[in-house]
C-alpha cells in the first residue's frame, strides 16, 4: 500500500512533470514554476519559457516583477494581457495566467502559464475554474517535493537548473507558521499569509453591496467579492420569489441556468433550510440532519461533491421606527421578520471552515440582508423605468426651462382648443375632365372594312356629313345572291304563266290549276327576295357613317386608327363632340371620400335648401392652374366603378356656375383634366387637418 505523505520513501515529484501536465491540459506549451526562498523567487521549471522571450530584457522583467508582486497581494489566480506593457522577442503578446500558492507551510509560489492574445472572457472563466480544480493536488506534489529537498542529507540537483529571475519583496507568512489556515485537502490556503479580517477589505465589500440597486448586480457582489473576503470555494445567493426560492447569483458564473440539475438541487435544499428557519451547517457527519433536509441534501451533495456547506437564512431588516401598536395586554406586539432569501457557501476538499469566513460572516450577513431586501423593494415598483424617466425630467425641469416648457404647454393647449372648436371648410378632393355636355359615340353598324375616311381628327362637321363608308363583301355578295335569285323567280313566273295558258286553252282546268297556284307560290318568293333586297340595300347605305350632331371630330389620328381596318358591328369608330354648346366637369370621388359627400347632402337636405341639393365646387384647370373656377355637384352615380390609377371610385357630374367667365382658349383641348375640391360644410380644424390619420387608424388598426 503506498503512502503518499512526504519523507515516506517515494521519490520526490518533479515540478517539470507537474508544469508540462498542467500546460497540457490547457493546451499551451509555454510556462514556468517560481518558488520564494531567501526573499528571492527561483524559477525551478520552465516549458519553452526562455524561446518565447516573453520575460527578456528591463521591461519584461519589470512587467514580471510587477505581477507576480501583485497577485501575492491579492493571492488569487489572475490573467494578465502583454499588449502593451511588453514587446517579446519571438512569442509575440500572450495572455498570462499567475496562479499563487503557499507550499511547505510558509513559502510562496507561483505558477504562470501563457495562452494565446485577445482570450475570450468565457475561456478565461474556464481556465481560472480549470486551475482552481486543480490547486490542491498541485500544491501537494510541490510541497511533497521542497519537503524531500530540503530533508535529504545533500542538496540534489534541480530537475531544471534553478536561477534567480528577479528579486522582488514577496509577502511573507506570519511568525506562527502552524497557525495558518488549511485549504483543500489540508494544504496551507492560498490567503495565509493575509490577516484573518482585513477591516478596509470588509468597508470596500459593504460599500459595494450597497452601490447599488439593480438585485442581479447586488447578488453579483455578494457572491463574487464575498467569495475572496471570506476565503471559500463558492458563494450563492438565493431569494424568495412569492412561494419559490431561486438561486440568483453563483461566484464564477456570469449567469445561472435555473434548469441545471446542480441550480435546481440547490433551490430544493435551501428552500427546505429558509421554510426551518435556522442556518443549516453540513461537514461530513450526518448525525445532525433533521430529516426533511436529509433527501435534498444527499441530491446536492451527489451533483456538488460539497464537503462543507453551510446556508444562513436572510432575514428582512428591522425598521429603523419600530411601530407603536400594541397588544390587549399593553405590551408591544413582536415584530416579525420575513425570510427574504439565504446565503450559501461550499468548500469542496475541506470539511472545515476557513478562519477568514468565521470572522466574517457574521459582519456581513446583514449587511447583505439589507442589501437584498433595498434591491428587492426597488425591483417591485410598478413602471419603475417610467418613473425613473418621468423624475429625472422634472429635475431637469427647474427654473427657465420650466417657463420655457409652460409657454409650450399653453402654445399646445391652445394648438388642441383651435383644433376642437375652430370650425373650418371641408372638402373633398376629386380629379376629372372639362367636357362638352353634348357628345356622341359612333359605332360600326355592320362587320365590314373602312373603305374610305371622309373626315380627320379635329375636323369640325355638321348634321349628316360623310364621316366613313365602310365596304361590306358579305353584304354585296348577298345582295348578288338574292337578284339571281330573284331573277330566277322571274323566268319561273313566265314559265308558269305560259303553262297556265296552254293549260286553259287546250281545256286542261286541272293543270291550270296547278300552274296557277305553282305561280302565286313563286310570286310571293318574288316579293319576298324583293323585300331582302330593300333591307340589304338599307344596310349597304348604313355603310356610310355620318355625323349626328354638329360639332368636332375629337377622334385623334383617324387615318392610322381606321384606314383600311376591319371592324365589327359595334366597335367604337369616331367620337363627336359640340364645343359649341355646354359644357360639365365629369369627376371621379375615392370611394373612401364618398361618405363625406354623402352626409353633407343629407344635411342640406335635412335643412331644407332644396330636394336635390348641389355641393359647391371649387376647379382649377391643369391647363391654367392660376385661376380657380366654380361649379356645382348635379349628379352622383350609385355604383362604384375601377379606375386604372384610384382604384374604386364614384363617378360623378357637375355643372358650370361661371361658364361665361372661363375661357375655353385657355382650355386647348376637350377633356382637360382639372383638380376640384368638393365642399362639404363646417367641420373642426383637427378633423380638416388631421381627418386623414383618422381615418387610417379606423380602417387599418382600429378594426
Amino acid at each position: 500500500m503506498s503512502n503518499d505523505k512526504p519523507g515516506a520513501g517515494n521519490p520526490p515529484l518533479n515540478p517539470v512533470e507537474v508544469l508540462r501536465q498542467l500546460s497540457k491540459e490547457l493546451g499551451t506549451t509555454v510556462g514556468g514554476i517560481w518558488i520564494g526562498g531567501d526573499g528571492q523567487l527561483v524559477l525551478i521549471a520552465a516549458n519553452q519559457l526562455e524561446e518565447s522571450g516573453l520575460f527578456d530584457g528591463a521591461e519584461g522583467k519589470q512587467f514580471l516583477q510587477s505581477i507576480l508582486i501583485e497577485t501575492l497581494g491579492q493571492r488569487r489566480v489572475q490573467s494578465f494581457d502583454t499588449e502593451g506593457q511588453i514587446v517579446p522577442k519571438a512569442f509575440g503578446h500572450a495572455t498570462l495566467f499567475v496562479v499563487p500558492m503557499f507550499i511547505a507551510e510558509t513559502r510562496p509560489c507561483l505558477i504562470v502559464i501563457a495562452e494565446r492574445p485577445h482570450l475570450p472572457q468565457e475561456q478565461r472563466l474556464g481556465v481560472v475554474r480549470h486551475i482552481e480544480s486543480r490547486l490542491p493536488e498541485m500544491v501537494q506534489q510541490l510541497t511533497q517535493f521542497v519537503v524531500t529537498q530540503e530533508t535529504r542529507p545533500s542538496p540534489a540537483p534541480s530537475p531544471t537548473p534553478a536561477r534567480p529571475v528577479l528579486t522582488p519583496t514577496i509577502v511573507q507568512s506570519p511568525p506562527n507558521s502552524a497557525a495558518a489556515p488549511q485549504g483543500p485537502s489540508g494544504t496551507p490556503s492560498q490567503f495565509a499569509s493575509r490577516p484573518l479580517v482585513d477591516s478596509k477589505e470588509v468597508l470596500d465589500y459593504l460599500l459595494a453591496l450597497q452601490r447599488s440597486l439593480d438585485l442581479n448586480e447586488v447578488a453579483n457582489v455578494a457572491v463574487n467579492d464575498g467569495r475572496i473576503l471570506m476565503g471559500v470555494d463558492r458563494v450563492s445567493l438565493a431569494v424568495r420569489s412569492g412561494r419559490k426560492t431561486i438561486v440568483k447569483a453563483v461566484s464564477g458564473q456570469e449567469s445561472v441556468h435555473p434548469r441545471g440539475n446542480l441550480i435546481r438541487a440547490l433551490q430544493r435544499l435551501t428552500d427546505k433550510v429558509i421554510h426551518s428557519g435556522e442556518s443549516f451547517r453540513y461537514d461530513g457527519s450526518i448525525g445532525a440532519i433533521p430529516q426533511q433536509l436529509e433527501e435534498p441534501l444527499a441530491e446536492f451533495i451527489q451533483e456538488a461533491g460539497t464537503r462543507f456547506l453551510l446556508i444562513v437564512p436572510l432575514l428582512e431588516p428591522e425598521r429603523l421606527v419600530k411601530p407603536e401598536e400594541t397588544g390587549g395586554s399593553g405590551k408591544q406586539k413582536p415584530v416579525v421578520r420575513a425570510h427574504i432569501g439565504a446565503l450559501i457557501i461550499e468548500q469542496m476538499s475541506s470539511s472545515e471552515p476557513s478562519p477568514q469566513l468565521k470572522s466574517t460572516l457574521d459582519s456581513v450577513v446583514d449587511h447583505i440582508s439589507a442589501a437584498t431586501h433595498n434591491a428587492q423593494a426597488h425591483s417591485t415598483i410598478f413602471l419603475l423605468p417610467l418613473w425613473r424617466s418621468t423624475g429625472r425630467f422634472f429635475e431637469w425641469l427647474r427654473g427657465r426651462r420650466l417657463a420655457i416648457a409652460g409657454l409650450i404647454a399653453g402654445l399646445l393647449l391652445a394648438a388642441v382648443a383651435a383644433m376642437v372648436w375652430v370650425p373650418w371648410d371641408y372638402r373633398v378632393d376629386a380629379k376629372g375632365r372639362l367636357m362638352p355636355v353634348i357628345q356622341r359615340e359612333i359605332f360600326a353598324p355592320w362587320d365590314g372594312h373602312v373603305d374610305v375616311l371622309h373626315v380627320k381628327g379635329g375636323q369640325v362637321v355638321t348634321t349628316g356629313t360623310k364621316l366613313i363608308t365602310l365596304r361590306s363583301d358579305e353584304l354585296s355578295a348577298e345582295k348578288v345572291k338574292a337578284e339571281n335569285d330573284k331573277q330566277e323567280k322571274l323566268k319561273q313566273v313566265r314559265s308558269l304563266s305560259t303553262q297556265a295558258h296552254d293549260a286553259k286553252d287546250k281545256g286542261q282546268e286541272e293543270e291550270y290549276k296547278k300552274a296557277k297556284a305553282k305561280l302565286g307560290e313563286t310570286q310571293v318568293e318574288i316579293n319576298g327576295i324583293e323585300r331582302q333586297l330593300e333591307l340589304l340595300d338599307q344596310r349597304i347605305k348604313q355603310l356610310t357613317v355620318v355625323a349626328p350632331i354638329d360639332g368636332i371630330v375629337t377622334t385623334f389620328q383617324v387615318e392610322q386608327l381606321l384606314q383600311n381596318r376591319p371592324v365589327k358591328r359595334g366597335d367604337l369608330l369616331l367620337q363627336v363632340m359640340d364645343e359649341k354648346g355646354a359644357w360639365h366637369l365629369e369627376l371621379e370621388i375615392a370611394e373612401n371620400r364618398v361618405g363625406r359627400v354623402l352626409k353633407a347632402r343629407n344635411e342640406l337636405k335635412q335643412a331644407g335648401q332644396a330636394e336635390d341639393p348641389k355641393l359647391p365646387i371649387e376647379y382649377r384647370l391643369l391647363t391654367a392652374p392660376e385661376k380657380s373656377y366654380q361649379a356645382k355637384l348635379d349628379t352622383l352615380a350609385t355604383r362604384a366603378v375601377t379606375a386604372e390609377e384610384d382604384g374604386s371610385v364614384l363617378e360623378a357630374r357637375a355643372s358650370l356656375v361661371d361658364r361665361d367667365t372661363l375661357d375655353l382658349t385657355q382650355v386647348n383641348t376637350i377633356g382637360a383634366e382639372v383638380r376640384a375640391r368638393i365642399g362639404c360644410g363646417k367641420s373642426s380644424l383637427g378633423d380638416v387637418l388631421f381627418g386623414d390619420v383618422i381615418e387610417f387608424i379606423q380602417k387599418y388598426l382600429w378594426w
